[in-house]
């Protein structure tokens, strides 16, 4: 029975597969909760792959962080810093202390007339807020707000600076 290990291509999240009848290939569905994206397993080529997600995969936006897309999906988008605690469904890759494990939520919704509406609010208590505060084109963020964000603007978390893009 063969296994692999990949990366969803949507949460970033790392899978075990398993191919107990030896198929060439698998379409497996990603078991993050808030993820849930459809995904094509190659087992013909070594041991780690980078999925390749369908069509229509559910990616309304993402989050640019280093010239790398962080896929944003409808519902909630948890973003903090990488590491083996964290359990955010967006991790970046950084060595920013200042950036929490869990510092950041967007939530994704679809609209009636199907417009797509992102609002980001931070995870973190006052505090950590006051000591740090999370920065939307560098004007910070408080405590109460949930801020609806718009193509292009740049969110600093810590000292990592990230960039939303609509879709």
């Amino acid at each position: 029975m063969e296994k692999k290990t990949i990366r969803c291509p949507r949460c970033r999240g790392i899978l075990e597969v398993t191919n107990p009848k030896e198929l060439p290939e698998l379409l497996i569905t990603c078991p993050n909760p808030n993820c849930g994206a459809r995904m094509r397993v190659t087992f013909a080529t070594g041991d780690t792959i980078l999925a390749n997600p369908l069509p229509n995969d559910g990616q309304i936006g993402h989050l640019l962080f280093n010239g790398e897309p962080y896929a944003l999906v409808e519902g909630i988008n948890t973003v903090g810093r990488k590491s083996k605690n964290s359990t955010a469904s967006i991790q970046l890759p950084t060595n920013d202390t200042s950036m929490s494990r869990m510092h950041a939520q967007i939530q994704v919704y679809r609209l009636k007339d199907n417009r797509i509406k992102a609002v980001l609010s931070d995870l973190r208590d006052t505090e950590k807020m006051q000591q740090c505060p999370t920065l939307i084109d560098d004007e910070p963020l408080q405590p109460e707000d949930a801020f609806v964000l718009t193509h292009g603007d740049v969110i600093t978390l810590g000292k990592t600076r990230i960039k939303y893009m609509k879709s």
